[in-house]
């Protein structure tokens, strides 16, 4: 009886000790393959590529011809290249940037996409180096202000300085300059330049007094018509790393009388502007909406930067 007790007790010793072993090495299996999806989706993710220009700044070059830029990276399945803002000059088929033709002073986004399922396989931001004015409101007061002058923008980015060096007098050398007149450098002046055309612009920091513009007569009268518009184009040089290369920016003035007369479709080609600036910059998915990324291509246009003028 006692003989038959200590067998059954071992026998249930025994077959817990091999449930527990099979369990054992049953997660011992679960872990090892775990392990192996784990290097498996790192390797997989190791040997996709990015989408890659080298760098994310690009200065225009003080040399004849156009200085071009290739992608020195993209995803290996089949597709083609795409941007916002208009004005990039992009290859759709190759990725090459034509820094030269391209508009400065603005942040482009380069999607690379699928040319089977048309979305997005990567991006990536990248700016032509340059100067850019917001788009803005300016009421005439008659009273100096801050708020009567449009400050440049340096390389899209509000917060920086401009690479100038205001000290010093001898800004045909060696400083920036604004509304350059001698674009071929032989010290003789080939255009009047805007400043003519009462575009008061600081030769030095590239401030345009707004005010001071309107009362020189920058619409050609002291008092001006309701709707009228001017473009005003000139061209300037920073002493950055595009060693003082010849660049240009224009600048759309509207004028009206008063807020309520500025017209429904401007204002909303400013909030529309706004949006897609801050589509650019934050963009969370590379897998966006192709029907609105469509529009995005097609429309969205930074420049140029509109000034508005309101005159009472």
């Amino acid at each position: 009886m006692v003989k038959n007790v200590l067998m059954a007790i071992t026998l249930i010793i025994l077959l817990v000790s091999c449930q527990k072993e099979g369990l054992t090495i049953e997660n011992e299996q679960s872990s090892t393959q775990n392990g192996a999806d784990r290097q498996n989706t790192t390797t997989a993710s190791s040997s996709s590529t990015n989408l890659s220009y080298g760098a994310t700044i690009f200065y225009l070059k003080n040399q004849p011809g156009n200085y071009n830029v290739f992608p020195v990276s993209k995803p290996a399945a089949a597709g083609y290249f795409k941007s916002i803002p208009v004005g990039l000059w992009l290859d759709s088929a190759t990725g090459k940037i034509n820094v030269t033709q391209s508009q400065t002073g603005l942040r482009y986004k380069i999607f690379y996409v699928s040319t089977s399922t048309n979305q997005h396989l990567d991006s990536v931001k990248i700016i032509i180096s340059g100067v850019d004015y917001a788009d803005s409101i300016f009421r005439i007061t008659n009273t100096p202000n801050a708020y009567d002058t449009s400050f440049p923008i340096y390389n899209a980015n509000p917060q920086l300085a401009l690479p100038c060096n205001f000290e010093d007098d001898d800004e045909d050398d060696t400083g920036c300059i604004f509304d350059e007149t001698d674009l071929n450098g032989d010290g003789n002046d080939d255009i009047p330049g805007v400043i003519q055309d009462k575009f008061l612009i600081d030769r030095k920091r590239g401030t345009v007094d707004i005010e001071a513009s309107f009362h020189a007569g920058i619409f050609g009268s002291s008092n001006p018509a309701n709707g009228l518009t001017k473009d005003f184009t000139f061209y300037y040089r920073l002493t950055d790393a595009s060693n003082r290369a010849l660049n240009k920016l224009t600048v759309r003035v509207y004028h009206y009388k008063t807020l309520g007369d500025i017209p429904q479709w401007l204002l909303d080609e400013l909030e529309v502007r706004k949006n897609r600036i801050t589509q650019i910059n934050s963009i969370i998915s590379n897998q966006d909406n192709t029907n609105e990324d469509s529009l995005l291509y097609e429309s969205f246009r930074k420049r140029p930067p509109i000034i508005i003028i309101v005159s009472s």
